[in-house]
């Protein structure tokens, strides 16, 4: 198997960085966020990321409404979710990252370098992206420096977003579940806390919803006993799922948009540093990050797309290989 960069494409009027192995096909915007806005796996043909179905990628301004022009795929979010007030400035929603044009270059054979400094905080953010010669996996590599004087309060995530069937199911390692919105009782009621996956009402969590049950709501996945989340086609065998540092990422965001927002028909699942994922009640729960003045965080992760199996018991990074459990 070998993989390779191609950097010579466009995508609606954007520059598009596509990298290729026999398996997958990743194409990264590095014009809008760095977004990953689409992995294929090539011999099924199977679009493993959810696109806007109204929305497509376009250089948006600095602080515009990420719901309202936001295409789809995989974002890098820090230092919030929702709009918030930190030190007396104003910070947009879903962060600073996602509609800055981020620097990039080709960095060897399938490998992506792209970095950003934030418009507010003093921050530079950084992730090196390499598609494996050998596996359907696409390495990661992240570093987050402070560059200022001070102190910061932090959350970030990871913010893929995927297409879904009404025969998907989500795996996790065993966790406590935690309901943070929910639009009905067919996702739990918020506040309510349970062992994943089964909610107080006999509900269970890790079966996607079909379309028309028109609800939606985010669960946290909360005393995660490994890291690493699945999220598998029952009928198709195919899945996707996701290998990270636990001393980094303390929670998932699980977000369930079941035809209940806007018409749409997505999940999320997403490694966050602290929780809940708006800053400042991360913060009034003591459970932001704090980097100091000069500090360096630097972390890896993975992400893996498998096939032949119809559930995950888990998912294991042993060196460079990634490891699949049915």
């Amino acid at each position: 198997m070998s993989s390779r960069l191609d950097s010579r494409w466009q995508y609606n009027g954007l520059r598009a960085v596509v990298l290729d192995n026999p398996q997958l096909q990743v194409v990264v915007l590095p014009e809008t966020g760095a977004r990953v806005y689409s992995i294929t796996h090539k011999p099924s043909d199977t679009q493993l990321l959810w696109h806007h179905p109204r929305n497509l990628p376009r250089s948006i301004p600095y602080g515009s409404s990420f719901d309202d022009t936001w295409p789809g795929g995989w974002d890098e979010i820090l230092p919030s979710t929702e709009p918030c007030e930190y030190r007396g400035e104003r910070l947009p929603g879903m962060g600073e990252l996602w509609a800055l044009p981020w620097e990039w270059r080709d960095d060897g054979p399938a490998g992506l370098y792209t970095g950003v400094g934030t418009a507010v905080l003093p921050l530079r953010f950084e992730r090196w992206l390499r598609l494996d010669p050998e596996q359907a996996v696409i390495h990661l590599r992240y570093r987050l420096t402070n560059l200022g004087l001070d102190a910061l309060d932090l959350i970030w995530g990871i913010h893929p977003v995927f297409a879904i069937t009404p025969n998907h199911r989500i795996d996790l390692p065993a966790c406590t579940g935690w309901v943070g919105q929910s639009s009905g009782p067919a996702l739990g009621e918020a506040g309510q806390v349970y062992s994943w996956s089964l909610l107080p009402n006999g509900a269970d969590a890790s079966r996607v919803q079909p379309f028309e049950a028109n609800v939606f709501g985010g669960h946290y996945a909360t005393e995660l006993s490994e890291n690493w989340f699945a999220l598998t086609d029952t009928v198709r065998h195919i899945g996707i799922g996701m290998v990270y540092p636990a001393d980094i990422f303390r929670a998932l965001w699980i977000w369930q948009v079941y035809g209940g927002w806007r018409g749409l028909y997505q999940l999320a699942i997403e490694p966050w540093v602290g929780y809940p994922v708006r800053l400042e009640q991360a913060i009034e729960a003591g459970r932001q990050r704090v980097i100091q003045p000069g500090e360096v965080i630097e972390y890896e992760a993975a992400m893996v797309v498998y096939t032949g199996l119809s559930r995950v018991s888990r998912i294991q990074q042993q060196g460079q290989r990634i490891v699949v459990s049915r």
